[in-house]
């Protein structure tokens, strides 16, 4: 349920601009959350998951009051990137202070600018939020008892089996030469996210068609490395990587001969995690997804790293990069669009 019908975030240093809105939400009765105000709300909660609720799940709309100093400031970058990976595309709306662009948000969606009109600004608020109320009001009210319950029922199993089949366990690779574990899946978007918060490091932005259960992109290979071993684990070997995509089968791809079965590929996005067959040994997204770094150079002048599996823009003609015999070579400092990681970890004898 949602707590809130808009959520703010904003620079300390802009603060009154927020205030001004806040004053105007409380005579337009509109449920809204700003730090500044809950603070009997805020003491005592997790700041990484009171952050996460606020701007993701229990709010409707996310306000942006964008400036040259927002725009610079760790937490806004991590509410403004809860918002873009959790609301749909609609429910972010940006107050611009000024000119400065802000990484995530497109040029060509309609924004306001301050014009010291905060009455006008709760105003159109409150109408946005009341329009979104009706419409689902309405919706609810024809859709039949009988309908509701087949349809809760339908959500609730999806739901089931995705969580099921999404999550991360650790696959257990035996081979002549060496014993590892794999992660199942790649590493998500909500799993990064995680990170970057309780160790405090910068999250990188990722692309407008991102979300929570996909795979994280735009990560440099020195940032796979540091996870990887901020959880106790490490990037895998090109030959280790191998070998656990084939799952001891002799075939084109990892899961089987077919790419539609086990890849996406040959789209415009990723798709969720473990969304496609996995292979022999419950290994997802091996072929196809996002492309995964591996820990080895590429090139005998350490230029380049192994990257494998092909992604989901990759294609299979004229040359075959879904392949697990194909291999790329990326520059370690480049953030690519179509490239992950997942983690590998030594068995302890």
């Amino acid at each position: 349920m949602r707590r809130y019908d808009v959520a703010i975030s904003v620079a300390v240093e802009d603060n009154e601009v927020a205030k001004m809105i806040v004053a105007e939400l409380e005579k337009l009765h509109v449920k809204y959350y700003y730090y500044e105000v809950q603070e009997d709300i805020s003491w005592g909660e997790d700041l990484i998951g009171l952050t996460m609720d606020a701007y993701g799940k229990h709010t409707r709309y996310v306000l942006l009051i964008t400036s040259k100093i927002f725009v610079t400031k760790y937490w806004s970058d991590i509410e403004k990137q809860i918002a873009l990976t959790r609301l749909q595309r609609g429910y972010i709306l940006q107050l611009r202070l000024d000119d400065t662009s802000v990484d995530g948000i497109s040029k060509h969606v309609v924004y306001k600018d301050w014009k010291n009109n905060p009455e006008e600004i709760a105003k159109l608020l409150h109408q946005k939020v009341r329009r979104k109320k009706r419409l689902v009001r309405d919706r609810w009210l024809r859709i039949s008892t009988f309908f509701s319950v087949l349809l809760a029922t339908v959500l609730i199993w999806g739901l089931l089996l995705g969580w099921e089949k999404n999550i991360v366990k650790k696959v257990l690779v035996v081979s002549a030469n060496d014993t590892f574990y794999i992660s199942s899946v790649e590493v998500t978007v909500a799993a990064y996210r995680e990170y970057c918060m309780r160790e405090r490091k910068a999250f990188p932005a990722q692309p407008v068609n991102s979300c929570d259960d996909g795979p994280i992109r735009n990560i440099t290979w020195s940032e796979a490395k540091t996870y990887c071993e901020a959880i106790g684990g490490r990037l895998p070997e090109e030959t280790e990587w191998e070998y656990a995509a084939l799952a001891g089968k002799n075939t084109t791809y990892s899961g089987g001969t077919s790419a539609v079965t086990v890849a996406v590929y040959h789209k415009v996005k990723p798709a969720k995690i473990g969304s496609k067959k996995p292979n022999a040994w419950g290994i997802f997204d091996m072929t196809g997804n996002v492309a995964e770094w591996c820990d080895d150079w590429a090139d005998s002048t350490n230029t380049t790293k192994v990257v494998k599996g092909g992604g989901y823009d990759s294609s299979i003609n004229p040359v075959n990069e879904l392949a697990v015999s194909y291999r790329r070579a990326e520059r370690p400092d480049e953030r690519l669009q179509d490239v992950g990681f997942r983690v590998v970890w030594d068995k302890k004898n």
